[in-house]
Formats: C-alpha cells, structure tokens, sequence
C-alpha cells in the first residue's frame, strides 16, 4: 500500500489541509488494498477479475466509496472488511437519534451530516435510523412499576397537533411523571387522547395501576376538574396538591384594579417562602385576610384552596420543595413542546408519542 504525500492531500478552499480528506483517501486506499489481496487469493483454477463495483460507505471520517472486485465466476463480497471499517455507522446513527430527540430537525441533521462527509444522510434515512426508538419508547410504555412505591406522581396535558383524515387538530398529550420511594423522578406514562377530560383520564390512571404504580400519597395535577375528580376515584386515599405557583397567579389575576395583582400574590408567596409549617399556615391566613381588603370579590379563592395548597406541610421536610408545584410537569410539557415544534404537524397520532418521550427526562 502507498503513503500519501503532502502535496496530494486534499486542501480546503483556504489552502490548509482538509484532515478528514486525508483520513477519508487513506482509509479508502487500506480497504481497496485488503480487498484486492481477498480476491487475488480466490483467483485460481482458472477463475480471473472480472472489474470492480462501487459500494459507498459511511466511516467516522466521512464517505468513503471503496471499489470491490469482480470476479468472472462466482462471487466475492468483503463482509469481514465492510463490517470492520462500517462499525462507526452505529456511532453515526446513535448520534443521528440524540440529535432528533433533541429536538434538531431532519433537515439540521443532513447538514451536520454533510459537515463530516456524509452526504446520502437524507430526511428518509434518519427516520429509518431513529424508527430504533420506537422499542424503546413502547419498553417505556409497558414496564412493570411494582418494583418499588410511587408516593408522587405529577400529572398534567399538552397539545400537539397532528393531521387526521387530512385535517390537521390538536391531539392531547397525557403523561406521568412519578417520583419513586428513592425520590428519583421518572417518567412513568404517556399517551395520547382526543381532549384532555375526565373520561380521557379515566382511562389513563387505570392503566398505571395495571402496571403497578402504588403507593400513591400526594399528587400533584393541573386545575383541569376531570383530572381531579378521575384521581380521586382511581388513585383513592392520596392527597391533592395545588402548585402553590399557579394560586399565585390565581391570585393575582382575580384582581380587578390595576396595579392590585402584585400586591395580592405577594403575600401568600411570602407565606410559602417559609419552612417551618406552623408559620406557613399563619402567613397563608393572614394572606387571606390582605386580600378581602384589596379586593374582597377575590377574597374566596384563598379560603377555597386552603387545604389543597398547604397539603405538602405533612409530608417530609426535604421533599415540601418539589412536590408543592408543578414545576417537574412544566418542564416536561416545555420539552414536549420544544420537539413538536420542529415537525410542525405531525402525519399521525402514532408518531407523536415517540417523539414527546424520547428526549431528557426530569431528574
């Protein structure tokens, strides 16, 4: 096999060696001279070349088109070679799926992918290389909870839209997010429905018990009234939590004057701000009583979600953080949105399921 002289090497545009080039030709070379010692040594008893043939193939340096033999009788195919020097196109498609999870569009892919040489990374390709997640995602789905208890699940919906029958709609996005008895959160549940109602959650929390989620002391769900009462029948005995973020700004928005808002937020935040329960009751009654003065139409609410938003106050100190908002879910919902975004409509409703769950998970 030859070497390479500087003089030969690939320059960019700018002059300066092009590296990858030069690995790529390299690299071409020990692979056409492997496979033309291969094929000499089957060229006996009266057997001869007969040409080459191009293969194209996809290494960590680039696209390299090694030329194959011919062989006049019989045939000849490199497998131990192509094998060896292709083992990189499962790095290049582990990469290709991190990137789609991440919310990077095909289109951002085939560029990137052109960057380092590989120019036949088409939209069609990376669906085909990211189609692996799909055993992932339905694994996911369908594995046993029953290991360990589940004392807090997060549950909430988003929207993606989706095209049916030709039409583009929005289609609900229902997940779970559960922190286990070691306090590492998970998603637990995912799947998609028409509209987010009780019936649509009705069906849902069965489904996670079917898998064994147990254990269930407080959970924390939106505001949304079919969720809440498909909790209570379903997930019976747990406490609810109301996201002490989103009574701020319940608050702040049964105001009617303004300027008013602010003022009427600030003081059940300042309640919440401290730790020690007894404290966080008697600023939250206080709360209370500011806010008949500043607007007296308004002053219900507090005195309504009481029980609701100080429920975390009987639980651990060191999970009252976490568990007294909604902030795992918000997260979750931003992620969700941040992938969806990027394929704009979806083709089908089973296409929106893997995409929203094959990204980071909260922690």
């Amino acid at each position: 096999m030859g070497t390479v002289d500087e003089g030969a090497a690939p320059r960019r545009d700018d002059g300066t060696i092009d590296l990858n080039g030069l690995a790529r030709e390299l690299l071409e070379g020990v692979v056409n001279a492997v496979m033309d010692e291969q094929a000499a040594e089957l060229c006996g008893d009266g057997n001869s070349r007969n040409g080459y043939r191009e293969r194209g193939l996809d290494t960590s340096v680039g696209r390299i088109v090694p030329r194959i033999p011919r062989l006049r009788e019989g045939t000849y195919f490199p497998d131990d070679v192509v094998e060896r020097w292709s083992g990189t196109d499962t790095a290049l498609a582990g990469a290709t799926c991190e990137m789609w999870v991440n919310g990077v569009s095909n289109r951002k892919v085939d560029r990137i992918a052109s960057e380092l040489g590989v120019t036949s990374m088409s939209r069609s390709r990376v669906s085909r290389m990211c189609a692996s997640l799909d055993g992932q995602v339905a694994e996911l789905r369908g594995c046993d909870l029953s290991a360990t208890t589940w004392p807090y699940p997060w549950l909430d919906a988003t929207y993606a839209p989706c095209r049916e029958a030709g039409a583009a709609r929005s289609e609900a996005v229902v997940t779970a997010v559960a922190a286990s008895s070691d306090g590492v959160r998970h998603v637990v549940g995912i799947a998609c429905v028409d509209t987010e109602s009780y019936v649509s959650w009705r069906g849902f929390l069965p489904s996670l018990r079917a898998r064994g989620l147990a254990g269930v002391r407080l959970v924390v769900p939106d505001a949304h009234e079919g969720l809440v009462r498909a909790m209570r029948e379903v997930l019976v005995g747990a406490t609810r939590q109301r996201c002490i973020t989103h009574l701020e700004r319940n608050v702040a928005d049964r105001c009617r004057r303004r300027g008013d808002g602010a003022a009427a937020a600030a003081a059940p935040r300042a309640a919440f701000g401290e730790s020690d329960p007894a404290l966080v009751r008697a600023g939250y009654e206080r709360a209370a009583e500011l806010l008949v003065r500043v607007d007296p139409a308004g002053a219900d609410l507090p005195a309504d979600a009481e029980a609701d938003a100080l429920a975390y106050l009987d639980f651990p100190r060191r999970h009252r953080v976490w568990v007294r908002t909604n902030n795992v879910r918000e997260r979750m919902d931003a992620e969700i949105k941040r992938r969806t975004r990027v394929v704009q409509v979806f083709p089908s409703v089973d296409e929106i399921t893997p995409f929203s769950l094959t990204g980071p998970k909260p922690r």
